[in-house]
């Protein structure tokens, strides 16, 4: 039909000399035309490429008014590369040898803009069929082309995503499995039920025992997203599917996005097993803690105790000192005591010795110098005692004297040890916070790993 019109595609004129046509012809001729013009883009032009006529239609779809591109050429509407191709030269070529040219082409509008149309170049010929002019009919798809575009540009990123990804249409038939999908698929080959390259187009009846359950879930999109983990053979699945809708929001199917996660459930698996193992360490951590600390009071009670004992043998050993003073100080006294008893004894023997001289007048002073001699003696004796035993007092004291020094040291040592101990378990303390620390973070880091 666009071709007998484009035959006819002259002027309204040119329509009323045809005489070889009926009247109804020409009004039904007329009247397409009409048509076309309000809702085609329509373009006219001379054999050589240059614009002779457009329509209202066609200036607003590239954005030109009529005075602006009437006697340029139809490169105007090309890039600039495309106009210099040979390419561009054979365009024209065939449609001057009368040849239509149809289809889908980017043209360039006003200010740069892209334009994109359905159209075809339609060879007029007169009545010799010979080609005088071209007639373009296009229709504006720029819109469409876009929302094409990025339906591809979509579809390319599905299949070239790092993600297994199928879909599904309301019948449960595969009609989309991208290439990561087709390259797992060929790795568990063995585990399927039908080869790889016929699960497009399968239905996934064919992969459950009980369909009902997946048709009953996946008949409604209100069930969905589902998540799911499931075994093939040897193998662990981890599943995800969501609801798909088209533009008026109607339910067309499910996606699902999978994988094959044998390694990291059997990480998950260990990594619970790390999380016992953490919480294990933390309460046997916190046990030793607990037990680190009670050594700590008793250590620094025991440090308290022997800087007590220290100062209690310090004071003993003074007091010992001052007993071994006031011994020698008896010692001196009975020195003094035999002395003097030495020289009464001396004495008493003179005063015998001259009242035996005196005869019966020194009778009874010779008795109270025998008395004073007896008293003499027995003061030397007591006096012999005394030493002997201030002597072995002192014995005693100089053994107390040494024991208390061995103490003393064996105190100071004892504290010097505790003092030690305590900076040890101090150590040791900040190692189990270390312990704790570390402990809780495996349990921590396994809480992560089971969410993987």
């Amino acid at each position: 039909m666009l071709g007998m019109i484009a035959s006819r595609w002259f002027s309204s004129s040119r329509l009323e000399t045809e005489t070889t046509q009926s009247s109804t012809e020409l009004e039904q001729l007329r009247g397409l035309v009409t048509a076309l013009n309000r809702s085609t883009a329509v373009i006219e032009f001379s054999l050589d490429g240059t614009i002779q006529s457009a329509n209202e239609n066609f200036l607003q779809t590239l954005g030109y008014s009529l005075a602006e591109i009437q006697g340029k050429h139809h490169r105007i509407f090309v890039d600039a590369d495309y106009a210099q191709s040979p390419a561009y030269v054979e365009f024209w070529e065939k449609l001057r040898r009368g040849q239509l040219h149809s289809g889908q082409y980017k043209r360039i509008g006003k200010g740069g803009r892209e334009v994109f149309i359905q159209a075809s170049y339609n060879p007029v010929f007169d009545q010799s069929g010979k080609p005088i002019k071209v007639v373009k009919f296009a229709t504006d798809v720029t819109e469409l082309v876009h929302v094409q575009q990025k339906a591809t540009q979509s579809l390319n990123m599905l299949e070239n995503l790092p993600i297994n990804i199928m879909f599904a249409d309301r019948d449960l038939t595969i009609r989309y499995i991208n290439r990561s999908s087709r390259t797992t698929l060929e790795k568990v080959q063995h585990l399927l039920p039908i080869p790889v390259d016929r699960i497009l187009g399968a239905n996934i009846d064919q992969f459950h025992k009980d369909p009902s359950h997946q048709r009953k879930l996946l008949a409604d999109p209100r069930n969905l997203p589902v998540k799911a983990h499931f075994p093939l053979g040897p193998e662990m699945i981890d599943l995800m599917v969501h609801p798909i809708f088209d533009a008026d929001q109607n339910y067309v199917g499910a996606m699902a996005s999978w994988n094959i996660v044998t390694e990291q459930t059997a990480l998950r698996s260990q990594a619970v097993q790390l999380g016992q193992v953490g919480q294990t360490v933390a309460s046997n951590v916190n046990d030793m803690a607990a037990a680190m600390r009670e050594a700590s009071v008793n250590v620094n009670r025991t440090a308290n105790l022997a800087a007590g004992a220290e100062k209690q043998v310090l004071a003993t050993g003074d007091s010992i000192q001052q007993l071994t003073d006031s011994s020698s100080q008896i010692e001196d006294v009975i020195d003094l005591i035999r002395e003097l008893a030495d020289q009464t004894n001396l004495l008493a023997l003179n005063a015998t010795i001259e009242a035996a001289r005196a005869g019966e007048a020194g009778r009874s002073f010779a008795v109270v110098a025998g008395e004073v001699k007896s008293l003499a003696s027995e003061t030397a004796k007591a006096t012999h005692t005394i030493a002997e035993r201030v002597s072995g007092i002192r014995a005693n004291i100089e053994s107390v004297v040494t024991a208390t020094h061995e103490i003393s040291s064996s105190v100071a040592e004892v504290s010097q040890n505790s003092n030690a101990v305590a900076a040890a378990i101090e150590e040791q303390t900040t190692i189990i916070s270390g312990m704790k620390t570390t402990a809780e973070d495996l349990v921590q880091l396994s809480g992560q790993l089971q969410k993987l």
